[in-house]
This record gives C-alpha cells, structure tokens and sequence, in this order.
C-alpha cells in the first residue's frame, strides 16, 4: 500500500491576499498619506520603501507585508525562522480589510477587476522519494498504469487544475516541495538536549526540548505542497462583499477541498 498524505498534518505556510483595481492614478499624489495614515494606527508596522510602482509597509516581527500602488494591493505573511506559525486567518482578514478600505477611500477607487486569497499549505515526507510518491498516489490526480509503463519511470509528478466553486473560482496545484530554513542555533541545540544527563532542571530542559522540537516540526524539509488560491473576477466589492467574508469563505472551502484533494487512490 502506498504512501498517502495526511491531511491533519498540513502546515500553513503562506497567506496572500490581493486586490486589483482600475483608475488608481491617484496613487502617485497620495501614496505618502496613505502609508502615513497607516503607519501612525500601527506602532508595529514600520515603512519598507515606495517607488512609482508601489509603496510597501512591513511588521518584521510577524512577517507580514503590505504593498499597495496604482493597480493593486496585497497584503501577505509566511513562514520565517523566526515566525513559524501564522496569524489566525480571521486576524489576517480584519487586518485586510481595514488596510485596504484606507488604500481605496485615499485613491478614490471604484472598479475592481479581481480579488484573490491564496493559501500553501505543507504535509511534511520522510525524504524526496517519499514526497514524490504522495503525489503519484494522489485519487484526483491518478496515473494509469499503462500509459505509465509505456512512457517510462516516472521521477517527478506535479498537478494543476481550475474549478468552479459555489461562491468563487478555485486553482489547485500539488506538487512536491524542498525546503530548508536556516534556524536558530540555540533552538536546534534545546531540541536535542538529553535531559537525563543535566544534573539541574531536568524537568524545564525536557519542557523546552519538547518545545523545540515542536517548533522545528514547524519547517519539514520535504514533503507535498498543497497551493490553494480562490479568486472572483469583477467582484461585488466593497457593497455586497467585505474583504474579511471573502477570506474567511475561501479558507473553510479550502478546509473541505483540502482533504478532497489529499484522498489517495486506495482509498485511504
């Protein structure tokens, strides 16, 4: 029996939200006033750079970023040595919603062409091999195996596919990943301290080895990477639909499609 992929495994990685927009001319007048405004309600967010293509705000201790210009705006956080968890999807989507009605009532804005939310998800495999095999065993995306045996040993496999959800258009790529974060040394040397053989605090060292090991399970160096990203053409925004209710919908329908997804072919 193959290796399958466990759902309940899934590490989320990345969030991007966006939203593009037409006639933001205005932003060449008003970009500082926007990212001041901004900058002087959140003592934690500092100001990264602006250009004529866009101004960018950051939260570095969160790994957050903010980029708005005179087409788009997105706002983003992923995974870091220093953030392995991410915030709470309905933080993140109150945080862009208030980010952007400020960037739309500077710019005066009215037409939105797209609004997207993209999620990576990572399920952690032993090694490379194993990670390609998830992805071979994969139900949705199954190989016949004839037409496998006539075109050779297949080493890498990777999927992707566009489908009509209920209240958005849904892409869904799977396919292995590699990845290696550079961590801090002290918490690779807490995950593997030997309790036992410290005469002192051995019940605080096992605590903090416990710990840091759960930190490091955070990053899997291998493993398949489940890229989620729902999106609306011409959506009903701002009227009919709140930039946090878009989110929020798009992330429990990834939940459901997640493990639709992940379903192997032997039906485990």
């Amino acid at each position: 029996m193959g290796i399958v992929v466990d759902p309940k495994s899934g590490i989320i990685h990345k969030y991007v939200y966006e939203l593009r927009f037409d006639f933001g001319q205005v932003y060449w007048d008003r970009a500082g006033r926007i990212a001041k405004e901004i900058l002087s309600e959140r003592d934690e967010w500092d100001f990264d750079r602006i250009d004529i293509d866009s101004c960018q705000l950051a939260h570095r201790d969160l790994n957050l970023a903010f980029n708005f210009g005179h087409a788009k705006l997105d706002l983003s956080q992923t995974q870091n040595a220093d953030v392995d968890s991410l915030a709470a999807v309905g933080e993140f989507g109150a945080l862009a919603e208030a980010f952007t009605k400020t960037v739309v009532n500077h710019l005066e804005l009215e037409f939105f062409p797209r609004i997207g939310f993209r999620v990576w998800c990572l399920y952690p495999s032993v090694d490379r091999e194993q990670s390609h095999e998830m992805v071979r065993n994969l139900k949705l995306f199954s190989l016949d195996s004839a037409l496998s045996a006539a075109v050779g040993e297949i080493s890498e496999v990777s999927h992707r596919l566009v489908v009509d959800r209920p209240k958005h258009m849904l892409r869904i790529a799977v396919a292995p990943f590699e990845q290696h974060v550079e961590l801090p040394p002290s918490l690779i040397r807490a995950a593997k301290t030997q309790a036992k053989r410290e005469s002192h605090g051995q019940r605080q060292k096992r605590i903090d080895a416990m710990k840091a090991k759960k930190r490091i399970e955070h990053y899997p160096h291998f493993g398949v990477l489940l890229d989620l990203d729902a999106y609306l053409e011409d959506p009903p925004y701002p009227d009919n639909l709140p930039v946090s209710d878009f989110i929020s919908t798009a992330f429990e329908d990834f939940d459901k499609m997640g493990r639709t997804v992940l379903a192997s072919a032997n039906g485990r």
